[in-house]
């Protein structure tokens, strides 16, 4: 009497690797769902875990993000490199010799962000210190796994190191990735004269695509290249850019930015006061402009509005503004 053949087990044996795939993608799909963060909690507060009070201030929104991202050649990374580069520091245990920045995890990075917040101010010694916090895709468990895994960075104390710089990242958190040239606090430490700063100087308009602030009270402001030389009782300048609606959709360093310029003075008797000297710091501050390459002159208009300075409208592309930005950043002449 003959018997049919019995498949079950075979069957079973060929659905097994079936199985586990799919038990592995449902519970990817879990950890993913659960560590995403909606944007607007990302995004919100972007200053609000800055551990100084920056004295010079950035915000950038996505669109600009993008444009950073195209924009990067071989003289930005180098510039990027040399801001986490390696300083002087005696009580810092032996750094690994330099690699080559992640070109891809910084595209990845400002792709993925959906604003940034970046802060400049000084250390004791006077050398300027950078801290930043971007905010937006990134789950807090698989940013972190991207960590652990990438040889170039190391686990510490409340977050990563880069091996080979000054360059430290805390643990990722509730959607936002928060970088500094120190090390992270034993504890947790927030300054709310970031976040004042910001209110205060206008980075956080929503009109604009992006903004720097320069605190003029603060000490940094005679060690930058564009304000050697100049003494004057004002509050901040701050640089506004929006994206022109002409450029190209997807990120290019060619995207064109309306940009002005404003000198914003302590009150309006203080503006009339020192028009003349304003006049002449715009002169010298639009001849270092323009040193860049950006289609600004000593002609161009700056007229007074009540206690602010506001310049004419200037026209200023993606690669030009990342420049500035570099230059301010890593105190380049």
């Amino acid at each position: 009497m003959g018997f049919l053949p019995n498949n079950r087990k075979e069957k079973r044996a060929k659905n097994t690797p079936i199985a586990s795939i799919i038990i592995l993608a449902t519970i990817c799909i879990y950890i993913v769902s659960c560590s995403s963060v909606p944007k607007e909690i990302a995004i919100a507060g972007i200053f609000d875990h800055f551990e100084k009070t920056p004295q010079v201030i950035l915000r950038s929104g996505d669109i600009f993000l993008r444009d950073i991202a195209a924009s990067l050649d071989d003289s930005t990374i180098e510039a990027l490199e040399a801001i986490a580069s390696d300083k002087p520091n005696e009580s810092e245990e032996m750094k690994e010799p330099s690699k080559p920045i992640d070109r891809a995890k910084i595209d990845k990075l400002l792709t993925r962000a959906q604003v940034a917040g970046i802060g400049i101010s000084l250390t004791d010694k006077g050398q300027p210190a950078l801290e930043a916090v971007f905010a937006g895709n990134f789950p807090d468990l698989l940013t972190s796994l991207s960590f652990s895994l990438d040889s170039n960075w190391k686990k510490i104390n409340g977050g990563y190191a880069l091996k080979s710089g000054s360059l430290y990242v805390r643990n990722p958190d509730r959607g936002q990735v928060h970088l500094a040239t120190w090390m992270p606090p034993v504890s947790p430490l927030t300054n709310p004269g970031a976040t004042a700063l910001a209110t205060k100087s206008g980075v956080l308009a929503n009109a604009v695509d992006f903004a720097i602030y320069i605190d003029a009270k603060s000490t940094i402001v005679s060690q930058l290249p564009i304000m050697e030389g100049v003494t004057l009782p004002f509050e901040g300048i701050l640089m506004s850019a929006t994206r022109e609606a002409t450029s190209p959709p997807k990120g290019s360093p060619s995207a064109m930015y309306r940009t002005i310029f404003k000198i914003q003075m302590k009150d309006e008797q203080g503006a009339r006061t020192y028009k003349p000297i304003v006049r002449f710091l715009w002169v010298m501050l639009s001849s270092k402009l323009g040193s860049y390459g950006i289609p600004i002159t000593p002609e161009t208009p700056i007229e007074q509005q009540g206690s602010v300075f506001v310049s004419q409208p200037v026209w200023i592309s993606a690669q030009q503004l990342v420049d500035v930005a570099l230059s301010i950043s890593s105190f380049n002449n």
